[in-house]
């Protein structure tokens, strides 16, 4: 059901019962999770990295399928509390799944999402690759939705109610702005100098995100 190298247990005697789901952007691949997926185990949690070919599906289409994995894993550890790391447009799937768990009920075992460098309002890089691009659209279908243009989906994307949500923006982050990461409801925001597309290998970044599973704040 999971790939070896999507699956990092934790050593026995530092294992504790929590999960850690991470989740890759737009053009990215699971690998890219890897070094995240690594530290958290290394701190006691089980990980599964959840690889998809981003470029493929709309965001609505994601979100179901990123649903689907996490009931999988709720069936796995019934008595587990799951976390999910999310980067990038993983983190519009992350809120299309969640909120979906939780209209149909199911989402009582999620305890926190950490969201690293999110378009939550948008991207102007999407939109200016759209507007020059028209066949981008097609090569990447989330692409459009990710824009900030004001008619874009990304702006009516659902938002979990019932999990804390902790944000890390870059402060070099040349995709998304600082601007467009925040989200109503948010428990904690914090930006870091990082650029985008690995800002989740930076040791600041990945002991932040600890610091959120294990306490609902940055330090």
């Amino acid at each position: 059901m999971f790939r070896k190298l999507h699956h990092l247990r934790p050593a026995k005697d530092n294992a504790r019962n929590e999960i850690a789901v991470l989740i890759h952007g737009l053009f990215l691949r699971g690998i890219n999770m890897y070094s995240m997926g690594r530290f958290l185990r290394k701190n006691g949690y089980e990980v599964y990295i959840y690889d998809y070919w981003s470029t493929r599906k709309k965001i609505v289409g994601h979100g179901v399928d990123f649903k689907n994995y996490l009931k999988k894993i709720f069936h796995l550890h019934p008595d587990a509390k799951v976390n999910i790391v999310t980067h990038s447009m993983g983190g519009i799937v992350t809120r299309e799944a969640v909120s979906s768990l939780e209209n149909e009920g199911c989402s009582e075992n999620l305890k926190r999402i950490v969201m690293l460098a999110p378009p939550n309002k948008g991207s102007d890089v999407a939109r200016d690759v759209v507007r020059a691009l028209p066949f981008a659209r097609i090569l990447a279908k989330p692409l459009p939705e990710l824009s900030s243009a004001p008619y874009s989906y990304i702006h009516d994307s659902p938002i979990p109610d019932t999990i804390e949500i902790g944000i890390v923006a870059g402060k070099y982050d040349g995709k998304v702005f600082e601007k467009y990461t925040h989200l109503n409801g948010q428990k904690d925001h914090i930006v870091v100098p990082s650029r985008h597309t690995f800002i989740m290998h930076k040791t600041e970044v990945q002991q932040q995100t600890l610091h959120f599973l294990e306490n609902g704040s940055f330090f």
